[in-house]
């Protein structure tokens, strides 16, 4: 190909690269809705996609090197067009069958195994992608590491790309189809682009180019000319990367108070340094005549600078004698795209810090080292133009099984063991390995052992200094380390910080309820009890502080109550308060009646075998990641499903969406509004009409005040709710629009919370 034509491939491989990536957002979305948030469900998920790309690059590696550079180009065009027509049917399958599957899913293994079946055609179609590429545009060996370099580049910054545009505007705008569709879109276009291509092509020669001195003296660098070897350190090395990308994920969502576009804000940035560095890196790879003393010496670079940034961020404000930590003076506790008015520097500062500079201290840096490793492995490798498409393979067949271990090892064993401190220690330590590697291939005499010392010293040195789990914490909290309680698991980081003399329960460095309990968060759990005639099997999704289950559990006529809690770290926190004499702690935890799970609430309520008579939801903010879950009107028809006949639903009332939705499903929907908490609502919803009898209510509630459940001050003050309250029926005659609600596949609130100003309400 001429210069124009690999212009056009590589536009054509950032195009592939954006679809694949919002592909993956979305799917890996909608395929929770089912298999649940908790990290469970969502490791599987994440190592089956990872396990399908592994497949296509070693189905690619072959094809490529048997198809030979024309035909390459073809291949790669039909399996644009397969991503494509998949991805318009995605949705139904990834929908619709898997929510006719999930009854008969029991098991981890059995999760993998379906999630595998599901991904393994769109996700074996992109990995073939780079090993075919790569055989159609490289046609002497000396250009592979630049070429294969740009390339992976390429595709790395457009896969950046769609994280974040898909992230912060396209799903909010279109909604899951639509988004699928745009991009199953952009994919059939990447086919018709390449066939033009294919046309136009020249007939690569048929005999393999000479191979220059300086790619003879790289392909012999190390291990005897060996490439296995690479192929081993590439895959460890995959496996810390993938490590250090979780943690990086658990401080820039505590940095950005955990919402939405957390995710997508992240993977954004780090797929675009990602691709910056193996783009700066391709420039130059051809020159170096030591790539792999490079290729290790980068690796060594990651452990330093992953450490570094969060150092930085600790230490900087000490040093400039600014008062509190630094996170105090820029943290935004909830917002959605559309949120801001840059009325003030102070206002462009902050955004500024959250979205970007804070992000790019903690994770920027080791992240370009990571990507500006790839051309120098790539050029390790490669050692003929008619194998380069299966070493090409092979290469990222290794690096991907690394992330999958990295993402398992991390995932379930090393954050609950170490937490994000100690496991980010650990990763960076492993890299020192590298370091001695490129130091024992420098200079000979003594300056080969100097620097091997010096690597040594430099990065356990580093990691003694590193604070150690609580000191971290609690300065993404903005506490004292003295007035601060922590329990970090690997689904969440929770904490306890006083706020104006209260506990407080944060969840991810964002604030929930406190101790002692509010009386709304008391109600929502306590009045469907009370207005229900007999509860005796009831659940609880979330446990939060334990104000809701709390309040529903002092009924005594309650038979059972199931609490479902994704962050399993609250368990520990609640026994911390019941420490310090938190009795409601200790009667919500000792109660034999009351058994508390940890996992995702609407999986649960799937499984669930039989009818409620008593459910609540009293679990996130509306523009808190994976809200869009539990305020859809599919939710809601999820809880009428597994609602006894006589059976009562009690949860906020978060957003005029949130309203529409539930009474989109149950005919009848009470309001209730809470004054001593600043008159938010709650609703209670039934599919029978509800019986709101002031003086029943009054005389059950009064069998719980002798059983001294609550403390005068606020018996008096759930008394007075009770005897005073109206209980607001909502209207069911005007028809709402599809803005107005809630959709699985499109959680409007959750993407674009303020932009409510037209949306009627049913009332």
């Amino acid at each position: 190909m001429h210069s124009r034509q690999r212009g056009v491939l590589y536009a054509v491989f950032a195009t592939t690269g954006f679809s694949a990536l919002t592909l993956q957002v979305v799917w890996q979305r909608v395929i929770s809705l089912h298999a649940g948030v908790d990290l469970f469900s969502v490791t599987t998920v994440v190592a089956a996609f990872l396990a399908g790309l592994g497949v296509g690059s070693l189905v690619g590696g072959v094809l490529a090197d048997r198809l030979g550079p024309r035909r390459s180009l073809l291949a790669f065009a039909a399996s644009n067009a397969g991503i494509g027509a998949f991805a318009w049917l995605s949705l139904w399958l990834f929908y619709d069958v898997y929510r006719a599957a999930v009854p008969h899913l029991e098991g981890t293994m059995a999760a993998f195994a379906f999630h595998f079946a599901l991904l393994i055609v769109p996700t074996t179609l992109m990995g073939v992608s780079l090993p075919l590429v790569t055989r159609g545009l490289v046609d002497r060996v000396d250009d592979a590491g630049p070429l294969v370099g740009r390339l992976y580049a390429a595709n790395s910054l457009g896969a950046g790309l769609g994280a974040g545009v898909s992230g912060w505007i396209l799903i909010g705008s279109l909604g899951f189809v639509g988004v699928v569709r745009l991009a199953g879109a952009l994919n059939l276009l990447a086919a018709v682009c390449v066939l033009t291509l294919w046309r136009t092509a020249t007939k690569a020669p048929a005999g393999d180019a000479p191979v220059s001195a300086l790619a003879a003296e790289a392909a012999g660098a190390g291990a005897g000319g060996r490439a296995w070897p690479w192929f081993v350190v590439y895959g460890l090395t995959g496996a810390v990367a993938l490590g250090l990308e979780i943690v990086f994920f658990r401080l820039v969502d505590a940095l950005m108070r955990s919402n939405s576009y957390t995710f997508g804000h992240v993977l954004a940035l780090y797929l675009l340094l990602f691709g910056a560095g193996a783009a700066v890196a391709s420039r130059f790879v051809g020159r170096a005549r030591r790539p792999d003393r490079w290729f290790l010496g980068l690796q060594f670079g990651v452990g330093v600078l992953a450490l570094l940034g969060p150092l930085v961020l600790l230490e900087v404000p000490k040093r400039l004698g600014i008062d509190g930590p630094l996170t105090s003076h820029f943290a935004i506790d909830g917002y959605n795209v559309g949120g801001y008015r840059f009325d003030s520097l102070q206002e462009i500062l902050r955004v500024g810090f959250v979205h970007l500079f804070g992000p790019l201290l903690l994770m920027g840096a080791p992240v370009l080292a990571m990507g500006a490793s790839f051309p120098f492995v790539q050029r390790l490798v490669a050692e003929r133009v008619d194998t380069l498409g299966r070493r090409t393979g092979q290469l990222l067949l290794a690096n991907i099984a690394g992330n999958v271990v990295g993402t398992l090892l991390v995932g379930f064993v090393l954050l609950d063991r170490l937490g994000s401190s100690g496991t980010l220690r650990l990763l960076a330590a492993l890299l020192v390995l590298p370091g001695l590697a490129a130091a024992a291939m420098g200079p000979p005499g003594w300056r080969r052992p100097a620097l091997g010392a010096g690597a040594l010293a430099l990065l356990l040195g580093m990691v003694a200094v590193f604070p150690s789990n609580f000191r971290l914490w609690a300065f993404f909290h903005s506490a004292p380390t003295n007035d601060f309680a922590l329990a970090e698991d690997r689904a969440c980081v929770n904490a306890l910080k006083k706020v104006e003399g209260d506990d407080f329960l944060f969840i991810n460095a964002t604030s929930q309820n406190g101790y002692p309990f509010d009386d709304f968060h008391i109600l929502v759990g306590l009045l469907p009890a009370l207005l229900h005639p007999d509860p005796q099997r009831a659940m609880a999704v979330g446990l939060g502080i334990g104000a809701t289950p709390y309040g529903m559990s002092r009924d005594p006529r309650l038979g059972h109550l199931d609490v479902v809690e994704i962050c399993g770290g609250e368990i520990d926190l609640l026994r911390v308060l019941a420490r310090r004499g938190a009795v409601e702690m200790d009667r919500l935890l000792t109660d034999p009646r009351v058994d508390i799970h940890v996992g995702d609430g609407r999986k649960f309520l799937l499984s669930a075998d039989q009818p409620f008579d008593v459910l609540t939801v009293d679990v996130v903010r509306p523009q808190s990641a994976f809200s869009g879950n539990l305020y859809s009107v599919e939710f809601y028809e999820l809880l009428r499903s597994r609602l006894a006949a006589d059976g009562l639903v009690a949860q906020w009332i978060a957003t005029p969406r949130v309203l529409n939705s539930a009474s989109e499903v149950f005919p009848y929907v009470t309001r209730f509004s809470v004054a001593s908490y600043d008159g938010s609502q709650f609703m209670v919803l039934s599919r029978q009409p509800l019986v709101f009898d002031r003086e029943v209510l009054l005389a059950r509630f009064g069998a719980i005040e002798r059983s001294v459940a609550f403390t005068p001050a606020q018996s008096a003050s759930i008394r007075q709710f009770l005897s005073t309250v109206d209980a607001g029926r909502v209207s069911l005659l005007r028809h709402i629009p599809e803005e107005g609600l809630n959709r699985d596949l499109a959680p409007r609130d959750e993407y674009f919370l303020n932009n409510t100003a037209n949306v009627q309400i049913r009332g």
